[in-house]
């Protein structure tokens, strides 16, 4: 049996209910039982809905997958008291509104086929199947023919695009259609391959084309265009989010003068904004944000005084703040949301007076001056973020003084300073509070205790110099996600149970003044994905319940004074990637299974700890580790070559390190934390943070560690940094060393090794420091290429046998400058090169002597052979001798002659 496609499926049951439905009418209406039953449809259509309409929804339902919770209420002779069924008064269904909740989580959305049942509903005006499952097929083309149908909401439904030829909607004058296809969560975005079709849409009120993939749709510009024809219509919606138009704005848009509502986000748009936005007179939303817009904003937005929503964030756009706020003082308007531009100016004389805003971002922008305390007159508002800034002066209590909904509050790094009596209670109860580099200190904030909703608390640098009292570790009202109090002076001990861990996703405490053990009982059931606890006094052994945190993936405790061996339940949080246990006091051999059960790390930073014994050569089972710290411990034995198989430090393809980000409230307000990390490399210690994700590097210093450095180095060619200083290490460097194409810096110093060291590495054009000094090298220095610019003496000191600028000793005259020839690199090579060269000339001599001594033929042919070819050469040689003496006489004879006359 041939398979088709959905399409023809679809069309063949549209066909076939077409026809049940003709075949069904003509039927009922040649007998009695048809006017009994419209009568009974007549008398019971206050109560409940039409029995053909209640037939077609079950077979809707019959065609769909994974409705047992979802339609449990589709039971029963009223379908109009169904979840998500609307009827009017005559018992007709005129909405169906199935939208998914729960945003596409699988076991509540719905799937299969869209019977063409639905049909039967012939008063349908509105119908929403968003957020659901159908799994990339068409939208079905029947839908287009529900000639009263108002409101048509497909999006985030999984389809797999428009039918072909395209979506034509039977619309009447008075419908307002919605046409909305999201892409699904789990299926790719749905792809439109023309826009013609949009201008048959005679009717149209409201267009929503967001999250649609247009990229192969070349005619989207001409039908566009041609939507000024639309202008005497009440084309009230243009939404064309998240596409990819990558353009200038066009100037039609500007002709669109009936828009209510334009949300062109995320659309790869740059260039400027027209002054003839301003002829928009009618918007209430304009949303432009997360595109490439630049320039100042056009002052004929001042015209807008119906706006209500103005976004946009994430541009380039400048010019003063003030200066765009219309006469109107926008009255009406509830979200300004600028973030992420040029902005400058203060909040002063204008803010105050936009009494009906609800949202309010200006974070990440130029602006300074103080923030007005008539912000506090802003009752409506829930959010407030004017964060990364450069405002500056004192915000206390008339600030916040009628903010009764304020939910989201962050005025981080700013030169704020919040004064507030020690009794005073906020009018609010916050979810998101952000402090960051503001100052709060010394004593911990008392008015936090009134705040019985908060999730995101950052007050990291904020002069904090106070013990964190136990009402807070103790507070079981928290339900706390992220908690920042790093950077400060924060004293006391952590409680030995923190009651608030079951939801943290991140505690990061790192800088402060925290003493005793770490708390003894971590949940098993925590979210903790980032744990810092570095720069503290905290001391102990790491109790063995911390491998209960099976999601943890990142771990930071380095810089306190932690004692005894890694306890083996760690391996039990196999998802660390970032695992930095540096400068502490543990002891005992390095486990074999950090190789062999966290497979995911990508940092392992253990140095300045008294680890001992071989490096496991399990090490090198972790192919994603970029970054390998082991130096200053009292590690022995030798370098495992497996060391040569780390798969990320021998691919030039850009590694992968954790940053925690966490979308605050209503996916607005991104707390951001960046994993860093202090690395010995060219010569001193340096921070990395936003790039350390491009660093791959290895130290394995300060050891005690023996034997050569294994050729199989060579395979990393992506490392960075290789640092195998003050360590017993013996033999020649390595040739393949020179391969390590992306290496800055190299540290082979305070070393046993010998020999010569090889040209390759005049092959390091990326080499900005070396050091080889303190070893026992010898011959000449190589040159060529990058090392010509490393001129300090200082890295070849304490090799006696070194010769060649840039130190000052010279090398013997005997001695020959291989350039780039590979070089013979100890005595004893060039010894048996010698040798052999000897023996085999005495082989070879005796060999040819001895068959002509023994053979008297051969020894006969070869003296006619040497006769002849003597010969051959004598006589050529005598004619050309003889013809020279010749000349040679006639010229003297000549010479002799000429002298003579020239004597009379």
């Amino acid at each position: 049996m041939p398979v088709t496609s959905a399409t023809e499926r679809s069309s063949r049951l549209f066909a076939v209910s077409n026809e049940i439905l003709k075949s069904k009418t003509m039927m009922l209406r040649s007998t009695p039982w048809f006017l009994l039953r419209l009568l009974s449809y007549q008398t019971m259509a206050s109560s409940s809905c039409l029995e053909l309409e209640r037939t077609a929804l079950l077979a809707f339902k019959a065609g769909l997958n994974t409705t047992q919770r979802r339609l449990a209420s589709w039971q029963g002779l009223d379908c109009c008291t169904w979840n998500g069924v609307s009827c009017d008064d005559a018992g007709h269904v005129v909405e169906l509104d199935l939208r998914n909740p729960y945003d596409n989580r699988s076991r509540w959305a719905l799937g299969g086929e869209i019977d063409p049942s639905l049909l039967a509903l012939s008063r349908l005006k509105h119908l929403d199947l968003s957020m659901n499952g159908f799994g990339g097929i068409p939208i079905p083309e029947f839908i287009g023919s529900f000639t009263r149908l108002e409101y048509l909401n497909l999006s985030g439904a999984a389809f797999g695009g428009l039918g072909t030829p395209g979506l034509t909607l039977a619309t009447s004058p008075a419908s307002a259609i919605l046409i909305s296809v999201l892409p699904s969560l789990i299926t790719r975005a749905v792809r439109v391959d023309n826009l013609h079709w949009l201008t048959r849409l005679s009717s149209l009120k409201h267009l929503d084309l967001r999250s649609v993939n247009l990229s192969t749709a070349a005619d989207w510009l001409q039908a566009a265009n041609m939507l000024p024809s639309l202008t005497v219509l009440p084309l009230t919606t243009l939404d064309l989010l998240d596409n990819n138009f990558n353009s200038t704005l066009p100037n039609w848009l500007w002709n669109l003068s009936s828009l209510t509502y334009l949300d062109l986000s995320s659309n790869g748009f740059h260039g400027p904004i027209s002054e003839s936005l301003g002829t928009l007179t009618w918007l209430q939303v304009l949303a432009l944000g997360y595109n490439g817009l630049e320039g100042a904003l056009p002052r004929s937005i001042k015209n807008l005084c119906s706006l209500n929503t103005l976004r946009l964030s994430r541009n380039g756009l400048g010019g003063e703040i003030a200066e765009i706020v219309p006469r109107c003082m926008w009255s009406s308007l509830r979200s300004l949301d600028l973030w992420g531009n040029k902005l400058r100016g203060n909040l002063t004389g204008w803010l105050e007076n936009l009494t009906s805003l609800s949202f309010l971002d200006l974070s990440k922008n130029s602006l300074d001056g103080p923030i007005p305390s008539g912000i506090g007159k802003l009752s409506s508002l829930t959010y407030l973020d004017l964060s990364y800034n450069s405002f500056e002066g004192i915000v206390s209590e008339p600030h916040f003084a009628n903010l009764t909904g304020l939910k989201l509050l962050i005025l981080s790094l700013n030169s704020l300073i919040l004064e507030v009596d020690p009794s005073w209670v906020p009018p609010f109860q916050l979810q998101i509070v952000g402090f960051r580099s503001c100052r709060l200190g010394p004593k911990f904030p008392a008015w936090l205790q009134s705040q019985m909703s908060i999730r995101t608390l950052d007050l990291s640098n904020t002069s904090i110099a106070d013990a964190v009292p136990d009402w807070f570790w103790n507070s079981s009202s928290l339900s706390l996600t992220v908690l920042d109090l790093s950077n400060n002076q924060i004293t006391g001990n952590l409680p030995l149970t923190l009651e608030l861990m079951t939801d943290l996703y991140l505690l990061e405490l790192s800088s402060n003044q925290l003493e005793g053990e770490l708390p003894r009982c971590w949940n098993e059931y925590s979210q903790l994905l980032t744990l810092d606890l570095a720069n503290n006094n905290l001391s102990g052994e790491i109790p063995s319940s911390m491998g209960s945190l099976s999601r943890l993936q990142s771990l930071h405790l380095n810089n306190n004074n932690f004692f005894g061996e890694l306890p083996s339940s760690l391996q039990q949080c196999n998802g660390l990637t970032f695992l930095n246990l540096a400068q502490n006091k543990f002891s005992g051999n390095l486990p074999a299974w950090i190789g062999e059960g966290l497979q995911d790390l990508v940092v392992l930073q253990l140095r300045s700890n008294m680890f001992s014994g071989n490096i496991p050569p399990q090490l090198a089972e972790l192919s994603k580790l970029q970054i390998l710290d082991l130096g200053h411990n009292n590690l022995s034995g030798s370098i495992p070559p497996s060391f040569g198989n780390f798969s990320a430090m021998a691919s030039t393809m850009q590694g992968s390190i954790s940053s925690f980000e966490y979308w605050t409230f209503a996916n607005y307000g991104l707390y951001s934390y960046n994993e860093s990390l202090y690395i010995i490399t060219k010569g001193e210690e340096q921070e990395y943070s936003k790039i350390l994700y491009l660093v791959k590097s290895m130290d394995l210093s300060s050891n005690s560690l023996s034997g050569e450095i294994p050729e199989e180095i060579g395979n990393l060619l992506a490392l960075n940094n290789l640092n195998l200083s003050r360590n017993h290490l013996t033999g020649k460097i390595p040739d393949r060393i020179g391969g390590l194409q992306s290496l800055e810096s190299l540290d082979l110093s305070m070393n046993e090794l010998s020999g010569t060291i090889p040209q390759s590495i005049s092959n390091l054009t990326s080499l900005s420091h070396l050091n080889m000094s303190y070893n026992n090298l010898s011959g000449r220095i190589p040159t060529g290429y990058q090392l010509q610019t490393l001129e300090d003496p200082s890295i070849y000191v304490g090799n006696l046998d070194l010769c060649r600028p840039p130190i000052s000793e010279s090398c013997s005259s005997n001695e020959t400058d291989h350039g780039n020839y590979e070089e013979y690199e100890d005595d004893d090579e060039m010894l048996w090169f010698y040798l052999s060269m000897v023996l085999g000339f005495v082989v070879g001599f005796w060999v040819v002597f001895g068959v002509l001594l023994l053979k008297s033929s051969w020894r006969n042919a070869y003296f006619q052979m040497t006769d002849n070819w003597f010969d051959r050469l004598y006589v050529p040689v005598a004619i050309t001798i003889a013809g020279l003496k010749k000349r040679n006489m006639e010229e003297n004879r000549a010479v002799g002659v000429g002298i003579s006359r020239g004597g009379s």
